[in-house]
């Protein structure tokens, strides 16, 4: 068995697999049933790996960690927003 000793190794597998699992649901029936929500599920999953092993933010002061992760969600919610409002019309 392969072991992983730096948290970034682990992390560069879950982006790798989050990815191909993207891929995978974004085509066929899955993604019209899906609606993109759960591609931006995915997405949201891999910012928050790559804002926390890779930019460095895991031991930072929580503040810091809030205010990335809700620029995420603004970011996640808004690009939500518009295929939501159509679907409405």
């Amino acid at each position: 068995m392969i072991r992983f000793a730096q948290r970034r190794d682990r992390s560069a597998i879950a982006l790798l697999l989050l990815t191909i699992l993207g891929v995978l649901l974004s085509r066929g029936a899955a993604a019209a049933f899906a609606g993109g929500a759960v591609l931006m599920v995915i997405a949201v999953l891999k910012a928050r790996l790559v804002v926390l092993d890779y930019f460095g933010f895991r031991g930072a002061p929580g503040s810091w960690r809030a205010l990335l992760f809700g620029w995420i969600a603004l970011v996640a919610c808004g690009a939500l927003a518009s295929p939501l409002v159509q679907a409405l019309r």
